[in-house]
């Protein structure tokens, strides 16, 4: 995924993450090509690469809150492009339980890493998609990509400078996040963090000792101590004995190194 993500507690109702079924409307008189030639993987192509691309892509809109694929339904079979508007990608870490959440703007391209990584690819079971707003999408076929790019040298070159580029944001942000400790503390005071459906709320039911947080993070107990107090000092949380609440989820995400985003 193209953007840094966020990542928040799995809700126990998982309603939170996957949206009723969509009924999109397709957009048949829609310019696929100029989609397609305006999204990073294929800037400056030659016309006849982003036509054999566009060939068979199809368009289609959803309004705000409807759902591009429910859990376990994206099979890898399309990658998409963002036209205009705002998709939100959910995809639930099976070792954790929480939802990892990337929202992708218009000019933004989903899962042409999966295109290349094949059907078995386990992360597919566990994503889901949606509109955090009016949204317009274009579906490639991942075979035609593939198979194009096999053929085009121009392109096999765009798309590695692209996944390039992905690696090494994710590995500074990565190294940011190791140069931080106080960051690591608040990563892992996430994994902690439960939705309260009844109080509509985010909450530590039962607060971890400063020795375990900081054995978790690996830091020192008073850094550990230190992260959590600021937390409460700046109002982002507040003690509600044996826990935690937390009144402001985004600015914690924020802290733990990630993009602040509204949150669902």
């Amino acid at each position: 995924m193209s953007a840094t993500p966020i990542i928040v507690p799995m809700p126990t109702d998982t309603d939170d993450v996957i949206d009723v079924e969509a009924s999109p409307v397709a957009h048949e008189n829609f310019d696929h090509v100029a989609a397609i030639a305006a999204t990073r993987p294929f800037l400056g192509l030659s016309d006849a690469i982003i036509d054999a691309v566009a060939e068979n892509a199809v368009a289609r809109h959803y309004s705000a809150g409807q759902t591009v694929f429910s859990l376990g339904q994206f099979d890898g079979a399309e990658f998409i492009i963002v036209a205009s508007g705002q998709m939100r990608v959910s995809v639930i870490n099976a070792e954790t339980g929480s939802v990892m959440i990337d929202d992708l703007g218009a000019g933004s391209a989903f899962a042409i890493d999966l295109t290349f990584c094949g059907v078995e690819n386990s992360v597919f079971s566990r994503l889901s998609v949606t509109a955090e707003n009016d949204l317009s999408l274009v579906f490639v076929e991942a075979e035609v990509l593939r198979t194009l790019a096999g053929q085009r040298p121009s392109l096999m070159r765009n798309i590695a400078h692209y996944f390039a580029e992905e690696l090494g944001s994710l590995r500074f942000n990565a190294t940011v996040a190791e140069a931080a400790p106080q960051q690591r503390v608040f990563t892992e005071l996430l994994r902690f963090i439960e939705r309260d459906n009844v109080l509509g709320v985010w909450r530590v039911p039962q607060m971890p000792k400063h020795r375990e947080l900081a054995d978790l993070a690996d830091v020192d107990e008073g850094v550990a101590a230190g992260a959590v107090a600021m937390l409460i000092q700046e109002g982002v949380a507040q003690r509600d004995y044996p826990g935690l609440v937390v009144n402001d989820m985004a600015r914690l995400n924020e802290l733990a190194g990630t993009v602040n985003v509204n949150l669902p």
